[in-house]
């Protein structure tokens, strides 16, 4: 009698099937508690990252008023035409000053004879030199003297060298035109010639035919009667805090430059410390909401970790209250915050040291404002510890996965091996069944044949 190999084909069992329904009956528990784990610790480490970044938003906001961020900007008021525009830094001392400007800083300009586009002027060596700075060769070839040719080989061989050569053509013929890219006197050019044909002479600063079109001038400017020479046209020295950049000449007219107090920069950081703060209040509540009559209950519900640190901001800013509503600043049921802008400019005119004192980063408040910050969202603060238990909880969700699937896995042969044999015995008690049936039949007709 030929042996069946095929599971179900003796027995009529669907071997396949019932395995596979046993294995996924044995899994779903425990496939479930998994699932549920990782959805919930996904859930709580995109919470905890909602509060970090929030915080950090806290933390950036009260970096903007350290040093000078803490005090009142400066604003530099100019009069119309001028002759030069101004700009004045947080340092700037409050005053004003009568600014003169007689000369601007030019840069030095010369332009050689007209000669057609085919005049070979000479070839040789030129030597170069701008301001102070170390002289430098430029070869001229044989039959490369054109114009346009030393042009080329100017740019070439004194490219970042302080000087560049352009052609102007005009009705006498061409024209070359160098250009120094430093002001004042500092750039002022100096050209030689040697060797070859003895033509490029002609270039030469000395002796030659090149004419200035444009003096390697200095900068004169005034200030309440002190005189200032300068190669730029922009001097960030000349007044303490201020950045002068001259652009038109007036010699003898004399303009006024004011220094003035200006909170409005100081008042936009002070904002963007309410709204960040806000924000991190509102991140709190909607992540650790408690849920309940139709509301859904927060990623963080029942944490204690969120409910600690609102409490931790809410009483930093309730034990500094008096000081903060002296400035302006309110604050809701809700423990968020508002600025009453008049108030806040009339704390800033009577001591415009205010902010500063209170929430720089030396100030008390504002020192333990960036600690409490800073035990938070620091690389070894609560919510990174935080991250990394959930972190290590997700390692393990991965884990538990993997052995349930090794499990299920060996649990599935231990069935297949089961079934096997209960399908080859029912094959075998099928077999003999038919055989019996068989040889019955066989002796009954015998009987009746009789």
């Amino acid at each position: 009698m030929a042996s069946i190999t095929s599971a179900g084909i003796g027995s009529g069992l669907n071997v396949t099937e019932l395995v596979g329904q046993l294995v996924a009956a044995e899994r779903a528990p425990a496939e479930n508690r998994l699932t549920a784990m990782e959805t919930s610790t996904k859930t709580q480490i995109s919470a905890f990252g909602a509060i970090k970044a929030a915080l950090a938003g806290v933390e950036s906001a009260l970096k903007k008023l350290d040093g000078a961020g803490g005090l009142p900007g400066r604003k530099a008021t100019v009069g119309t035409d001028a002759g030069f525009t101004a700009s004045a830094g947080s340092s700037a001392a409050l005053g004003t000053y009568s600014i003169i400007v007689e000369k601007l800083a030019t840069a030095h300009k010369l332009q050689s004879a007209a000669a057609t586009s085919t005049t070979q002027v000479g070839d040789g060596t030129l030597t170069l030199k701008v301001g102070d700075g170390d002289a430098f060769d430029v070869t001229i070839e044989a039959g490369k003297g054109t114009l346009a040719d030393i042009r080329d080989a100017i740019n070439a061989q004194a490219a970042g060298k302080g000087v560049n050569a352009t052609l102007v053509n005009g009705d006498a013929g061409q024209v070359l035109v160098l250009n120094s890219s430093k002001t004042g006197s500092a750039g002022a050019l100096t050209i030689s010639a040697s060797g070859g044909d003895g033509g490029l002479s002609v270039l030469a600063t000395s002796g030659g035919t090149m004419t200035e079109v444009t003096p390697a001038q200095d900068a004169v400017v005034q200030v309440d009667g002190i005189t200032r020479t300068s190669s730029s046209n922009t001097l960030a020295d000349l007044v303490d805090g201020v950045t002068l950049t001259l652009a038109k000449a007036k010699p003898g007219e004399a303009f006024t430059l004011d220094v003035g107090s200006d909170a409005s920069t100081l008042k936009a950081s002070m904002l963007g410390f309410i709204s960040a703060y806000n924000t991190a209040l509102g991140a709190l509540r909607t992540q650790s909401a408690a849920g309940g009559e139709g509301k859904t209950a927060g990623p963080l519900s029942g944490d204690a970790a969120p409910r600690a640190i609102t409490a931790s901001l809410r009483n930093a800013i309730g034990n500094n209250y008096a000081e903060l509503s002296a400035m302006g600043l309110k604050t809701a049921v809700d423990g968020s915050l508002s600025l009453d802008g008049t108030k806040f400019d009339a704390a800033l005119a009577a001591n415009p040291g205010a902010v500063k004192n209170l929430l720089g980063e030396d100030a008390d408040f504002g020192k333990s404002m960036r600690d409490l910050l800073h035990n938070y969202v620091g690389a070894q603060g609560l919510l990174a510890d935080r991250g990394k238990t959930l972190a290590d909880r997700m390692k393990s969700v991965g884990q538990q996965r993997a052995d349930l699937d090794a499990r299920m896995e060996r649990l599935e042969a231990s069935y297949r091996r089961q079934f096997t044999a209960l399908d080859a015995m029912m094959a075998q008690m099928q077999s003999t069944s038919s055989y019996l049936t068989q040889q019955l039949g066989a002796l009954s007709n015998s009987n009746s044949n009789r």
